[in-house]
């Protein structure tokens, strides 16, 4: 005969957070040795925020992800680099991934801190094309090359 499974035990009513709130923009929080969390603006509603980190590097730091390149972000970093990172160098960004609020200030802050941009050749080479992207019309031979491999109207419009 099959039973039916025992109410589970109680859980937790909810996720429990080592910190009552997060970082303003442009402000740090030191969440282990060495390693502050920032969090930046989004221009979007439901996904409002990045969290960013500073790593302590010997005399300055490596900064972990970016934010998404717009004026406010760019604000926030220059507070944080210096009030927050106490005013020390940028010797590295790393980025995880090619999306915007993880990239997209990656240029800006390289630039503005005289260092070099880490992140996988793939990542850096998806985002360039991206980038690259002018929103002009398509030439003729690459909406023949998509038809020719498939897609039909409503994708080529897409």
């Amino acid at each position: 005969m099959n039973e039916p499974s025992p109410e589970p035990k109680s859980r937790p009513d909810a996720l429990r957070y080592p910190w009552q709130s997060p970082p303003a923009p442009g402000d740090a929080l030191q969440v282990a040795p060495g390693v502050y969390w920032l969090r930046m603006h989004l221009p979007m509603a439901a996904l409002n925020h990045i969290n960013v980190w500073a790593l302590r590097d010997g005399d300055g730091w490596t900064l972990v992800d970016t934010g998404m390149n717009t004026p406010d972000t760019a604000a926030s970093w220059r507070n944080a680099c210096a009030t927050a990172l106490s005013a020390l160098p940028v010797r590295r960004v790393i980025c995880t991934h090619m999306h915007p609020d993880h990239i997209g200030m990656a240029g800006w802050l390289t630039r503005e801190h005289r260092c070099r941009l880490w992140t996988t050749r793939l990542e850096y080479v998806t985002c360039r094309m991206l980038v690259a992207d002018t929103g002009r019309e398509a030439p003729a031979d690459g909406v023949s090359f998509y038809r020719e491999a498939g897609w039909d109207d409503a994708a080529l419009e897409h």
